[in-house]
């Protein structure tokens, strides 16, 4: 049985990446998009491995029902009811991307202390 897991609402974890320190691997004060994405990366593939419980390289609605565990919304990209680690590390990765769009003002395809600070304007 298939089931659908679209319809279920969780948070997306992309956006909420911890911006710590240890994010600026070169340590030249900004974070750019593979510093991001190994961040990024580290702290999805901690979430899909308590969430895959049976242990296939899948996520099914089965596997999240009734627990608290983040599960990107959408990140089933070809509808089979299930979410594989490549499903979620690519939606992981727009996530990414639509951040650094977002803050990078500069273009650099970098954020820096400032743009990591800047506030949303309402």
């Amino acid at each position: 049985m298939k089931i659908r897991l679209g319809m279920l609402v969780v948070g997306v974890f992309v956006s909420g990446v911890a911006m710590a320190k240890s994010t600026d691997t070169n340590k030249d004060g900004n974070f750019s998009r593979e510093e991001l994405l190994a961040a990024s990366y580290e702290k999805a593939e901690k979430k899909f491995k308590k969430a895959d419980v049976n242990g296939d390289g899948r996520v099914t609605m089965d596997e999240i029902k009734g627990k608290k565990l983040t599960v990107a919304k959408g990140a089933d990209q070809n509808k089979d009811g299930m979410i594989t680690w490549e499903e979620y590390k690519a939606h992981s990765a727009q996530g990414v991307d639509k951040r650094l769009a977002k803050k990078d003002t500069n273009g650099d395809g970098m954020l820096s202390k400032e743009e990591r600070s800047r506030k949303k304007k309402s």
